[in-house]
């Protein structure tokens, strides 16, 4: 359903707060879906790339936990991408869930920037900030080209 959908200049909010943990704030299921200078503003479980075919060209995306994920086969090109600061002390950008190793999917997040948001800043040295983590057997992730600041762990 809605294959083709194209959102321009559109933020989307989930307004739940840190403390009632996952709160999707969208989820796309359409196939040959674009995005394009949109805002994704959560916490946990902010982006839900849930499945087929998805690309996100300039957007800007918060969250705290798992805050990009999904098992479509999405590209994140030229996007602003802010840890937001948790309520425990573990950032964790992707997880991706490929369930077959014959599937075409994966996150790819491409010429793009990984940074604090501003509720994080003052507290960065005390949180652990990871890019990624395998939310499936046979997850994938690939950063290609794109700035991370100090806050991410060096582990990944």
């Amino acid at each position: 359903m809605g294959d083709g959908f194209i959102a321009r200049d559109i933020t989307f909010q989930n307004t739940a707060g840190p403390q009632n943990f996952q709160a999707v704030v969208l989820r796309s299921e359409s196939d040959a879906s674009v995005l394009y200078r949109c805002s994704f503003e959560g916490y946990q479980n902010t982006l839900n790339v849930h499945c087929n075919r998805q690309f996100y060209k300039q957007c800007d995306i918060y969250g705290t936990v798992d805050f990009i994920f999904g098992n479509a086969a999405a590209v994140l090109q030229n996007c602003n991408i802010y840890a937001r600061k948790p309520i425990t002390g573990t950032v964790v950008v992707t997880a991706q869930g490929r369930l077959n190793p014959n599937q075409t999917t994966g996150i790819v997040i491409h010429n793009s920037r990984v940074t604090a948001a501003p509720d994080l800043k003052p507290v960065q040295s005390s949180v652990q900030t990871y890019l990624g983590r395998p939310w499936q057997l046979y997850s994938q992730t690939v950063i290609l080209k794109t700035f991370l600041d100090s806050l991410i762990n060096p582990a990944g």
